[in-house]
């Protein structure tokens, strides 16, 4: 697209051009900027991308996007504007073509359960429909082939990229995880979704969003864009949805939700309930995947597909990997790994495990939470008779030592077991060591996470899968 072109389409203060480069592709990051052509330069929490202008130039930007006052060089075009996340995405749907509008959208937004959710709706389209896409968490996986995103909810050039790709190849359904981060930085302006759910929401994020309702506002910005609402009742936030959209359709397990789930049972490693007279079965005890379960029924439901149906699919569903996932052993020991990582999260996955054994956690928690949330992070250990065994997890810009006396306040306020051990191998050792046969061991927060975060953002290889294996294996 011409210079001339583009700045027609778009809000901007000021615009220079001095070159006849079309504008074909635009990016964030410098190093991009050997194939696109056009540079955002975007002020964020931690880093400016007004600073790195020089090397986008270098890599071979001969576009840039500002908001700052900068000096100008020669045969480079420039755009100033007031909102350069806006913009960025505003450019990039232009010159993706708005593959968003061409397809039938899911936006999946909470505190936990995002992923599940949406991988099982994901899993439910796939097998009703023919084809699907899903974005998130755990990759972009376009009808199965998987791509590596580097946010849960990646930035608009890679959604668009991977939209354009499903309609490439005849897929016109797509489910995407929506953050609070992605929602509050405009990371999905400009893509307005069919059907928008909402899971739940806890305490998380504060250090980013300073207040619950703050959070719940990021939140609630899916809404505002979907045509079909759709949320959990039995949350306090949900009702709030309620109040603020009146179209919103609920689920729960109380009475007043639309879609409730009744008659609930657990039969060894399956759990069965009842929604509107239909039967249905899921493949996991934990008490949390009925919500996710009922999430996606009532997608679906609302979608079009019979009850019947999505009950026949539904127990095909195997789960997905680091979701209250057993790790086969000959030792007779529960050994699981769950992705929760915050306090919430924890006490729901507390309270699926049988009362009859001892359950020990392996878990750390991430240098950038607050005093609160890891004090409650510990509450939640002690309250729940656990036995916390403290670890490494993303420690950022934080210690070790300083996180986990935060948790060890919490563990003591009710009188709680614990022991600190920073190598996270060694840590999973000492618990499968000290537990007996029929306890569970459950390592939590890294779950499909492919690092560890020891000094800042810097990551550094760790998969826990693996190094359960390896703990295994080594005793």
């Amino acid at each position: 697209m011409k210079f001339e072109q583009l700045i027609k389409k778009i809000s901007y203060i000021s615009a220079k051009k001095q070159n006849d480069f079309e504008i074909k592709e635009i990016s964030n990051n410098s190093k991009d900027c050997s194939h696109a052509d056009t540079f955002a330069a975007i002020k964020g929490n931690v880093l400016d991308g007004h600073k790195y202008i020089e090397d986008a130039i270098k890599y071979g930007a001969k576009t840039i996007i500002h908001t700052e006052d900068i000096d100008y060089l020669d045969n480079i075009n420039y755009i100033k504007v007031s909102d350069s996340r806006k913009i960025t995405s505003e450019i990039s749907n232009i010159l993706a073509d708005f593959p968003a509008k061409k397809m039938t959208l899911v936006g999946v937004t909470g505190t936990n359960g995002k992923t599940t959710t949406a991988s099982l709706i994901y899993f439910l389209i796939k097998e009703i429909f023919g084809s699907a896409t899903n974005i998130g968490t755990d990759g972009a996986f376009v009808n199965g082939q998987r791509i590596e995103t580097p946010n849960t909810t990646p930035n608009i050039f890679f959604i668009n990229k991977v939209l354009n790709e499903s309609l490439e190849k005849n897929i016109n359904r797509a489910v995407i995880e929506a953050s609070s981060h992605g929602l509050d930085q405009n990371r999905l302006l400009g893509i307005n979704f069919d059907y928008g759910v909402f899971t739940n929401l806890s305490a998380e994020h504060l250090d980013y969003h300073k207040t619950m309702d703050n959070y719940f506002s990021a939140k609630m910005k899916l809404f505002e864009v979907s045509k079909v609402k759709i949320a959990n009742f039995d949350d306090p936030y949900g009702r709030k949805s309620k109040e603020l959209f009146d179209d919103v359709i609920t689920f729960g397990l109380n009475e007043g939700s639309d879609y409730r789930a009744y008659e609930v049972k657990k039969i060894e490693k399956t759990t069965h309930f009842k929604v509107k007279d239909q039967d249905f079965t899921i493949n996991s005890i934990a008490d949390y995947e009925v919500y996710n379960s009922l999430a996606a029924i009532t997608c679906l439901n609302q979608m079009g597909v019979d009850l019947k149906e999505i009950s026949e699919n539904l127990i095909k569903f195997k789960g997905i990997p680091s979701r209250f996932q057993f790790i086969e052993n000959d030792l007779g020991k529960n050994i699981v790994i769950d992705f929760a990582h915050t306090p919430v999260a924890f006490d729901s996955l507390f309270k699926t495990i049988p009362k009859d054994v001892k359950t020990y956690a392996v878990f750390g928690v991430n240098g950038d939470r607050n005093y609160e949330f890891r004090k409650s992070t510990g509450n939640v250990c002690a309250k729940n008779k656990v036995f916390a065994v403290l670890t490494t997890d993303d420690n950022k810009f934080d210690t070790y030592e300083n996180i986990t006396s935060d948790v060890i306040s919490g563990i003591e306020e009710f009188h709680g077991e614990y022991i600190k051990i920073e190598n996270r191998k060694e840590a999973i050792k000492w618990a499968i060591k000290n537990a007996n046969k029929g306890d569970y061991i459950v390592t939590l927060g890294k779950g499909e996470e492919r690092f560890l975060k020891h000094h800042g953002n810097e990551k550094t290889y760790y998969n826990e899968y693996e190094t359960i294996l390896e703990a295994l294996r080594e005793i």
